[in-house]
């Protein structure tokens, strides 16, 4: 019996999961990637005229500990709830450890906070969590690696309280356009990147309440194709369900790096890598409750004679 999922009708080429999370346990050992930085400050920058309802905050996204403290500075006082592909450990911030402080002298005797870790989840899996429970999700660079970026946006709205808000940011299309002859030279699929009108069409149809979606391109620039590809493997990489296993030929490699070399900037000397941005926030509204009961006016009623 053929079995049918939401990214076999939203992707053009499937992703892996496994692919995903095989690839981001190498990057969570690295460095923080500037972009990861770079994009979580933008939304906080963003975030600020949000004001979510009292209740905690879920982190489901491209997590990097060294990426948490200004995202944790901007819901101060909320309880964290960090899901991964595997647990991690996250260390207490400046302002907990400020808080902390502060009570022990209130209170000597007071245990300091301990360092938490990130909760270990399969990508797609549900999110341990009771419905109707959390104020906020937030979610970095991450919708358009998944498998089923439907079931992740469920899994939200589920978790949310009424007037409960997401906010996210993902690659859209015009992404690394750069690596698309490279990639063909190598012999490989390139992912496609989603439409921010997609995506609030998407939460439209999964519950979320008159999403609003913003977009802005960053244009980097590298000395040397090597560097531009370690980058892009940092940020993205080949999580396709289609990917092909293995190393290519360096006579492979030596003919796709021409295609980057060809987009050198003969001014400036260096190569361009455009990525665009997606950004989106949206609330879960209250339903009201249907009732049985019908409220007629008076004046609409035609026709009716009291009896004698």
């Amino acid at each position: 019996m053929a079995r049918f999922t939401m990214s076999s009708q939203f992707w053009k080429i499937p992703r892996s999961n496994t692919a995903l999370t095989q690839q981001w346990l190498r990057r969570i050992e690295k460095p923080l990637p500037f972009i990861l930085q770079e994009v979580n400050q933008r939304m906080v920058n963003r975030a600020q005229i949000m004001r979510p309802v009292e209740g905690g905050v879920v982190h489901q996204g491209w997590l990097h500990p060294a990426a948490l403290p200004n995202v944790k500075n901007l819901f101060v006082g909320r309880e964290f709830s960090v899901f991964a592909p595997k647990a991690v450990h996250l260390p207490v911030e400046q302002v907990e450890q400020a808080a902390a402080s502060f009570l022990a002298k209130l209170w000597p005797g007071r245990a300091a906070p301990k360092p938490s870790s990130a909760i270990a989840l399969q990508v797609n899996s549900p999110l341990p969590l009771s419905g109707d429970s959390q104020a906020m999700v937030w979610s970095p660079l991450w919708l358009h690696a998944v498998v089923d970026p439907a079931q992740c946006m469920a899994e939200w709205l589920r978790v949310l309280k009424p007037e409960g808000g997401v906010f996210f940011s993902c690659f859209g299309p015009d992404t690394a356009r750069e690596l698309q002859g490279f990639a063909q030279a190598m012999g490989e699929p390139f992912p496609d990147f989603a439409d921010m009108h997609d995506l609030g069409d998407l939460m439209s149809k999964q519950g979320f309440s008159d999403p609003v979606m913003e977009m802005e391109k960053l244009t980097l620039t590298y000395s040397s194709p090597a560097k531009l590809l370690e980058d892009w493997r940092a940020l993205c990489g080949n999580h396709l369900e289609s990917r092909r296993p293995g190393l290519r030929t360096p006579r492979h490699l030596s003919q796709a790096t021409k295609c980057l070399e060809q987009l050198r900037n003969p001014e400036t000397g260096r190569i361009p890598l455009t990525l665009e941005l997606v950004y989106g926030h949206a609330w879960k509204v209250k339903r009201k409750t249907k009732t049985d009961v019908a409220t007629v006016k008076i004046s609409d009623i035609k026709g009716r004679k009291g009896g004698k």
